[in-house]
């Protein structure tokens, strides 16, 4: 099992509830040494597993519960959360209908050269954090991906990036050379498959919402600036970054890889589509316990620490 994309519960908490379950450890003692952590990072990832209901303790033992109630009960939280999130992009849409009489906390931008200007600016004033959402160049006439003017002089005065980039990128090998570059010069980044569009904002004071038009003026944008609709579009940041699954510069890296026997390539596009543990399982003739080792086998080898990642990893590989 996998929570990872769960983040109110640590990488520390799922080793030490695998450990529970797979080595019947009864004592917050015995974790100690078997996952590598200190007593009070123990303590403290106990107490993560009893919050959610992954663990109970009576008497001073532990008792791992079964995950599939409290899980799920996280997934539908974040399946709000998305809904959320899209509502919100209808909000932003109807603020781009009514931009005729934008009010003075925004600004409409209708040329290319405009979008560009304020863009760069905004990573040139920045101070203490941009946070972003990408989904890469955009539009028939979109030039060849670069990095961000400003931004790697931005994170060379210490100014935090956050950047959450939709899964699409995943199959344009200029883009993901673009990512990568970023990723080595201190960005955090993570993916996620549905990424609406590209969202920028400094310090909490500014946003830039570009979006690609037909034309030979290619790109228009809206510039908020502080405001509930700025309160907003930080909301639908911070949920997708929440949702989203780290990449760093290792993962992005250029290895040859001669990709996976058929089997486990069939298996993933299964996977890929959706299906159950059990659909897969019967199509491949296999005991469902068999698909869930060869997944869990499979997210060990690529460092997978969720299926969404697995898939990831396996469509940064052309294994899809």
């Amino acid at each position: 099992m996998d929570f990872s994309v769960n983040p109110g519960v640590s990488e520390l908490a799922e080793r030490v509830y695998r450990v529970i379950v797979q080595e019947a450890v009864r004592k917050p003692e015995g974790l100690v040494e078997l996952v590598g952590a200190g007593p009070d990072a123990v303590r403290a990832a106990v107490d993560e597993l009893v919050r959610v209901g992954l663990v109970q303790v009576q008497g001073g033992v532990l008792e791992a519960l079964p995950p599939r109630l409290p899980l799920q009960a996280l997934a539908d939280h974040y399946v709000r959360a998305a809904a959320a999130a899209r509502e919100a992009s209808e909000v932003l849409a109807q603020v781009w209908a009514r931009q005729a009489t934008a009010p003075d906390y925004l600004e409409v931008l209708t040329t290319t050269a405009q979008v560009m200007e304020v863009t760069a600016r905004l990573h040139d004033d920045a101070r203490t954090e941009v946070r972003a959402l990408s989904i890469g160049p955009s539009g028939e006439s979109a030039p060849r991906p670069t990095r961000q003017a400003g931004a790697f002089e931005a994170m060379r005065r210490g100014v935090a990036y956050r950047v959450v980039y939709g899964a699409q990128i995943l199959r344009q090998a200029d883009v993901m050379a673009v990512v990568q570059e970023a990723v080595a010069n201190g960005e955090s980044a993570r993916v996620f498959p549905t990424v609406p569009c590209n969202l920028q904002i400094a310090d909490g004071k500014r946003a830039v919402l570009v979006a690609p038009m037909p034309g030979p003026e290619r790109l228009h944008a809206v510039v908020f600036l502080e405001s509930g609709f700025l309160d907003s579009l930080i909301g639908v940041f911070e949920t997708y970054w929440t949702l989203g699954v780290p990449i760093t510069a290792d993962q992005l890296d250029d290895e040859e890889d001669q990709g996976p026997p058929e089997d486990i390539r069939r298996l993933l596009s299964l996977l890929g589509a959706g299906l159950t543990d059990a659909s897969i399982a019967r199509e491949l003739g296999v005991s469902e316990r068999t698909v869930n080792r060869r997944i869990i086998a499979l997210q060990d080898a690529l460092a997978a620490r969720s299926r969404f990642q697995l898939g990831v990893q396996a469509s940064r590989r052309g294994w899809l």
